[in-house]
């Protein structure tokens, strides 16, 4: 709307007491433009595409290694070297991929999803490469944003070319490509080639070519180490005959202990491994399918266990991956109830085996490790759905096994779902103290107790300790819980997370409030911040898709965290201050190293989030029917401490961010302004971009220069969106920082 033409002037006195009788409009000045597209949301998007094209040429990479694998007659002919060409040419397009080092993983998961056929999950594979993740549920997602371009068909390539790494009996294939010295493609398909021949030569009955290992198995990775090597299969050969005593003996070498093959221990051997290069593919190498064990020399009940289930299944390499994924933390991640029960029933298969090992003590320590590691990982909803309290199942549970499976459970296993379901339980009575007193039994704290590694004792009096922050009406008590916070401390960062996680989303905002500013004092006298710190990141960034009213203030401990001095410490504060924008030597740079490390892991998350975040925003700001009611001032400050959290902790992808941010909002015709009701409302998104500039000042390069210098430029329209003097003041504010 235009301003009203009065006809008249007014003095300053006058123009005062006009603007108290509602006579000057403080609506918008100038027409509202067609509604323009988010240019973070398209930021976002570019990135995404970014990605994509990326995740393209991985998905062309696999497809062409499953086809020339396959076909293996072919890869001597002209056919052949043409194949070598385009393959190559498209590991080197991935070289500008985040953290790419040349090597790309192509592993077989076998944990499917809910409602996937059963050749899917034959070919659940996961690829890695840099910071990029591809499978199946990746490319479907794809095919989506895809959708009318080519690409569609993706998902579908991509299953054609692990239906041939299944079919191959490739459970692991680890390809390093280096991408930098002048004999790297060479040596690549040097490999590439060899394989090809050991998957034609392999389903021959005899084969000079071929090389058996300590298992009397053809293994691929000590053919290909002749060959390329150029070194005679008979010397290779010998070399197995002379080491496998050394690892399976009766006195087996020491030095060898954490190696799992004989393969891996070739090169526990200086001289060898001098004399010897490494093929720059690996087939089923199982040291690459064990945490800890990529590089050798780890664990050596690691590596034992590993043994064990070569020993146990080596003819069968896809139940090798998959019972050694049974008896890996790794394996339970992302799981549901049907892979569950499989993953514990392989497990119960392989610890009764184990009992005839030579040290099965040693192997099923590491194996229980292992699964109870992995059990930490499985979502609550699943141990709810998991029914141990009827008659019948006490009577299971007495026999070892677990109701619903075939077979009983080794009596361990049972016992680690019994505890992590009781945990469960523990979790909900947590949550319910908010509604008032909670009955804890003696068998929850024995939980807590091994949850927490205290004694009982101590486990009674830590909850007797948060009964005590709640008062009769379930309501928070700020000052009850700063007065025991001498005696959580005593358990470190556990509490924190304990705290955190069922503390964080208390129904009452004047209760959210006060447990974030008693936090700010638990985590000041934290021995081991950076534990608490890897608990805000991964709660806010793991949930991607949502937003929740705990996000802000995680961030806001983070902000904290990522600091050696904090003035606002003991204040009653509900957002960052500003001022510490301007913080640099204050900064603690191991928790700043942290926390870029953690960013830079999880960029897809990272972007993910934000994108969800701003989206919301514009729900809101749209009005749209059925939007949850999530209030605008708190999507702005969640925005607001992201930002101020990104532009302290620095990095590409941090300042990439800032810029998107001040472009955005430094866009007086951006579909945000456009949506505003009131200069109020555009209050908060001026303030947001007051600390988005403040922020990218701390980046400051060319192009943030130019940005600035148009922002400053649009002073005028910005002053035009409201006749209103405080919104003058504010927006002078603004571009007094940019300037």
């Amino acid at each position: 709307m235009q301003t009203k033409n009065t006809g008249f002037s007014l003095d300053a006195s006058a123009s005062e007491l006009y603007a108290q009788l509602s006579g000057i409009d403080t609506t918008r000045r100038i027409l509202d433009p067609a509604p323009r597209e988010s240019s973070l949301i398209e930021l976002l998007g570019a990135e995404e595409q970014w990605l994509d094209r990326n995740r393209l040429i991985l998905i062309d990479i696999c497809r062409q290694l499953a086809e020339i694998l396959q076909k293996k007659s072919q890869i001597a002919g002209g056919e052949g070297a043409g194949r070598d060409n385009t393959l190559w040419a498209a590991i080197k397009q991935l070289s500008g991929c985040p953290r790419f080092d040349g090597t790309i993983s192509i592993r077989y998961r076998g944990s499917g999803f809910p409602g996937q056929e059963a050749v899917q999950e034959q070919c659940d594979y996961e690829v890695s490469c840099g910071s990029l993740l591809l499978d199946l549920q990746v490319a479907g997602s794809m095919a989506k944003r895809m959708a009318g371009q080519p690409g569609s068909a993706l998902p579908g390539q991509l299953l054609a070319a692990f239906k041939g790494f299944s079919t191959l009996g490739i459970n692991h294939l680890h390809l390093d490509s280096k991408v930098g010295e002048e004999n790297d493609r060479a040596d690549l398909l040097k490999s590439l080639h060899a394989l090809t021949r050991y998957y034609l030569e392999v389903e021959q009955e005899s084969s000079d070519y071929l090389i058996r290992d300590e298992y009397n198995l053809p293994n691929p990775n000590l053919t290909l180490l002749a060959a390329i090597n150029k070194v005679k299969p008979a010397a290779i050969r010998k070399l197995v005959t002379e080491i496998t005593p050394m690892l399976f003996g009766p006195e087996p070498k020491e030095v060898l202990a954490a190696f799992p093959t004989v393969f891996n221990a070739i090169f526990a051997f200086p001289k060898l491994k001098a004399q010897l290069g490494k093929p720059a593919i690996e087939v089923n190498n199982i040291q690459r399918l064990m945490p800890g064990q990529a590089t050798g020399g780890g664990n050596r009940n690691q590596a034992m266990l590993s043994r064990m289930a070569i020993a146990g299944y080596g003819e069968n390499p896809r139940q090798v991956a998959e019972v050694l994924a049974s008896v890996s933390s790794g394996g339970y991640q992302n799981i549901y109830m049907g892979t569950l029960q499989k993953r514990l029933s392989l497990a119960t298969d392989f610890l009764n085996k184990s009992e005839n090992a030579s040290q099965p003590g040693a192997v099923q320590k590491e194996a229980l490790h292992n699964i109870e590691t992995g059990l930490e990982m499985v979502p609550d909803e699943l141990y709810e759905a998991l029914n141990l309290s009827s008659a019948e199942d006490r009577t299971a549970a007495e026999a070892g096994q677990q109701p619903g499976h075939q077979r009983p459970l080794h009596q361990e296993i049972f016992s680690l779902l019994s505890f992590f379901k009781r945990r469960s339980a523990i979790k909900k009575k947590m949550r319910d103290m908010v509604r008032g007193q909670v009955r804890f039994e003696p068998q929850d704290y024995a939980v807590i107790a091994r949850n927490f590694r205290i004694s009982g004792d101590q486990a009674a009096h830590l909850v007797q300790l948060l009964n005590g922050c709640f008062d009769e009406n379930g309501r928070f008590r700020r000052s009850a819980f700063e007065k025991n916070i001498p005696e959580f401390v005593q358990y470190e960062t556990k509490v924190f997370e304990f705290l955190w996680h069922y503390l964080k989303e208390l129904v009452s905002r004047d209760d959210r409030v006060s447990f974030l500013n008693a936090m700010q004092h638990l985590i000041a006298q934290l021995n081991s911040p950076a534990e608490a710190l890897k608990v805000l990141l991964r709660d806010i960034f793991t949930q991607a898709h949502r937003v929740g009213f705990s996000d802000r203030n995680g961030l806001l401990l983070a902000n904290i965290l990522i600091r050696t001095y904090n003035q606002e410490l003991g204040n009653h504060i509900e957002l960052t201050p500003e001022e510490v924008l301007q913080v640099k030597v204050g900064l603690n740079q191991e928790m700043i190293a942290q926390a870029l490390a953690f960013l830079e892991e999880e960029q897809e998350n990272l972007f993910r989030k934000l994108r969800t975040i701003h989206e919301e925003l514009q729900k809101t700001l749209n009005r749209e029917a059925g939007t949850a009611a999530i209030p605008l001032h708190y999507l702005t400050t969640l925005e607001r401490e992201l930002i101020i959290f990104l532009a302290l902790v620095g990095g590409p992808v941090s300042h990439k961010i800032l810029h998107g941010v001040v472009k955005e909002y430094g866009n007086p015709e951006s579909g945000i302004y456009a949506a505003l009701t009131s200069p109020e409302e555009g209050k908060g998104f001026l303030q947001l971009l007051q600390v988005a500039v403040r922020g990218l000042k701390r980046f400051a390069e060319t192009e943030d220069l130019l940005l600035f210098t148009i922002l400053t430029d649009r002073e005028p329209q910005f002053q035009a969106l409201w006749n209103n003097a405080a919104h003058v003041v504010l927006v002078k504010r603004v571009m007094e920082w940019a300037r």
